[in-house]
């Protein structure tokens, strides 16, 4: 499936389309075979095609993100700067920064990309990398429980945590049982992925579930 690219008028990129559309054939091909994960986005950053690396580190089907924007698909703390990347990359033809992926499970994917402007008019390819030293349970499926939000209950169980209470402080303020808040907290850190209590504060924190 592939995505018609946003047909401006003007060209959008300052450099020179590096293919004819003549040649697109040859580039699509080249696309789907190569040995690294690739996606392929118009003008607006909808994204017009991915191969099946790009599929295999993400988890998303290529039917599904086809038409989607690249922004959908960043973690939080990626998107603020997507507009000014984006710029440098039409404004230099070269463009190459760290991003976070949300894939479809919530597991988050931290990668690295090179980034081509006017492969063809008005479409441009990244080149992406899974960051070296990442810790490999991101790359596996979360857990069935885990759904990216944390309930009222577990954030302020763990807000309390965070700045410095006692299990004991925290049930007398929330009105529940020191067990209770225990509970709260052990699940968060279950959807969270931690491993610890400071893990957990710290990953919620980033996440906006708890003030930073």
């Amino acid at each position: 499936m592939m995505y018609e690219p946003a047909g401006n008028t003007v060209a959008v990129a300052a450099t020179s389309p590096w293919m004819s559309e003549a040649h697109q054939g040859a580039l699509w091909s080249f696309f789907e075979d190569a040995p690294v994960a690739l996606l392929a986005a118009d003008d607006d950053r909808h994204i017009v095609r991915v191969n099946k690396r790009w599929c295999d580190l993400t988890a998303y089907q290529a039917d599904a993100v086809g038409g989607m924007r690249i922004d959908d698909l960043l973690a939080p703390e990626s998107r603020p700067g997507i507009e000014m990347r984006w710029s440098d990359l039409l404004g230099t033809g070269l463009a190459t920064a760290r991003i976070v992926v949300m894939r479809p499970d919530h597991a988050r994917v931290a990668m690295r990309y090179g980034a081509f402007a006017n492969v063809l008019p008005g479409v441009h390819v990244a080149a992406c990398l899974a960051e070296p030293g990442q810790d490999p349970r991101a790359l596996r499926p979360a857990r069935a429980r885990r759904a990216g939000q944390l309930t009222r209950r577990e954030q302020e169980s763990l807000r309390l945590v965070a700045l410095g209470m006692t299990t004991t402080a925290a049930a007398e303020q929330l009105g529940i049982s020191p067990e209770t808040v225990r509970t709260h907290v052990r699940n968060a850190m279950n959807k969270l992925g931690a491993r610890t209590r400071a893990q957990a504060i710290a990953v919620a924190m980033r996440d906006g579930e708890i003030p930073a």
